[in-house]
């Protein structure tokens, strides 16, 4: 059997509806989706570069009334420069 739940006070509070019998023998692994990892100085600089580039195209895009198969083209069209 698996269930979820939470821990408050050092006691583990098991989501509504699951029933454990006094004294079930019981594991319990942390899920750590939400705590956050260490940022390596080289990943920081791929993010801020990749910032930088968003809004760099967000201001070239700005004012203008574009669809998206012009915006696709445009993106093809500046990775085959790149190429």
């Amino acid at each position: 059997m698996m269930c979820k739940g939470i821990v408050k006070d050092n006691v583990v509070i098991v989501e509504d509806g699951v029933r454990l019998p006094n004294g079930v023998s019981v594991m319990v692994i942390v899920d750590e989706v939400g705590k956050e990892k260490e940022v390596l100085p080289e990943e920081l600089s791929e993010r801020q570069s990749l910032v930088a580039r968003m809004r760099a195209f967000g201001q070239r895009l700005e004012g203008r009334n574009i669809n998206l198969g012009d915006l696709i083209r445009e993106g093809k069209e500046e990775l085959n420069d790149r190429a």
